[in-house]
Order: structure tokens, then C-alpha cells, then sequence
């Protein structure tokens, strides 16, 4: 994980490919607003917020970025309800895959929790949207963005 003054010192390195200042400020905002979204997951994560993914190599991303705590792949919408039917869980946070196809998943999960946990959150999901001009459309690539907005390359 890249942290942010590394990121602010890459820049005034010249770390930067094109654009001029400009653009890299820009950049090191987008990569501000990344790492703010992933430190606010990571710690409602620990304070016992499940995250609900699409699969393994989703919550993989997410563990490779620092998140703890319980991430759970959906495996059937149906046992994802039972599993929650049994337990009192009053939030979970839905982050599917941010392509058509995640989105009809993610309602899907929405309503067949709606009963059976208070709040399914999916402002996480709404946030990344912005990331998808970079080309982001799968959770399981989540852990490449810093990367993908700050590349790492000779410095002079």
C-alpha cells in the first residue's frame, strides 16, 4: 500500500509520466480520496462490519489493501440470507463488481437482505465508480489502483 507522503514526495520528484503539476496534483487527490475510502472500509471493517464480495479473489484485494475483519464471498444469494437470518447483524457493506453485471448482483443481495439486516450500505460501491476511468471494473483489481495512478518509475 502506498502511503501518502510517498506519494506527495513521487510527485515532486517528478515521479509523474506527462501532464505537467497540474495533473500530478490531480493525481495525488485521486490517490488521497483511494486511500481515505480504503481506511474508512478497513475500519468499519474492524469495528464488525461484513463486507460482502463477489468472490475469493475480491476479498483477496481487499486483505492485499489492509482490510480486516470479516469479508464473505457469496456463494448463493439464498445461503448468504440464512446467514444472516441466524445472526444479529445490524449493517453490512456491499461491494460488488462495478460492471453491469456486479451492479445486478449487488441489488439482488440488497433486496434479498432487506428484512434481515438494517442497513446494506453501498456508498463504498457508489464511491469507486469514480475510479472506473482508470479502468477498475473488478473488485478483484481494487489493490492496483494506487499503483495505476502514481506508477512507479526512474526518478531523477
Amino acid at each position: 500500500m502506498i502511503k501518502r507522503g510517498l506519494a506527495m514526495d513521487r510527485v515532486d520528484r517528478g515521479g509523474m509520466r506527462g501532464g505537467g503539476l497540474k495533473a500530478s496534483r490531480k493525481r495525488v487527490r485521486l490517490l488521497d480520496e483511494f486511500m481515505d475510502l480504503v481506511w474508512k472500509l478497513e475500519l468499519e471493517s474492524r469495528c464488525g462490519t461484513p463486507i460482502i464480495v463477489e468472490g475469493r479473489r475480491d476479498a483477496e484485494s481487499l486483505r492485499r489493501l489492509g482490510v480486516g475483519g470479516e469479508i464473505i464471498s457469496i456463494k448463493s444469494i439464498r445461503g448468504l440470507r440464512r446467514l444472516f437470518e441466524r445472526r444479529e447483524v445490524r449493517r453490512v457493506i456491499l461491494l460488488m463488481d462495478l460492471d453491469r453485471e456486479g451492479e445486478k448482483v449487488m441489488k439482488l443481495v440488497k433486496k434479498s437482505l432487506e428484512g434481515v439486516v438494517r442497513e446494506v450500505d453501498t456508498s463504498y460501491w457508489r464511491r469507486l465508480q469514480a475510479f472506473k476511468n482508470l479502468g477498475f471494473t473488478q473488485i478483484e483489481n481494487l489493490h492496483r489502483i494506487p499503483e495505476k495512478i502514481l506508477p512507479r518509475g526512474p526518478h531523477p
